[in-house]
């Protein structure tokens, strides 16, 4: 049986919905873990505020602080980023 691959219905190319789903996700996967901003924030190279801040979609990141958080919250990065492309 051959995949093939179909655009989701959410466009990512729109950077304001890209790092609000980003900041969403991360949100979830901090308070999953039990951690507040402040222990994130001591644990990567961003301040509490930056965190609020990202998990608000308010600030962009760097891919190499994305791999930092989910590092730490121990989360696969395909868990943070969105997938416009799914399989049918």
């Amino acid at each position: 049986m051959n995949k093939r691959a179909v655009f989701d219905h959410v466009d990512w190319r729109n950077e304001t919905r890209l790092y609000a789903e980003i900041g969403k996700r991360i949100r979830e996967a901090r308070r999953k873990k039990g951690f507040t901003q402040e222990a994130l924030s001591d644990r990567v190279t961003l301040s509490r505020p930056s965190i609020s801040f990202l998990e608000n979609g308010q600030q962009n990141i760097s891919l190499h602080a994305i791999y930092e958080i989910c590092f730490v919250l121990d989360v696969s990065i395909h868990k943070i980023l969105p997938n416009n492309v799914k399989e049918s």
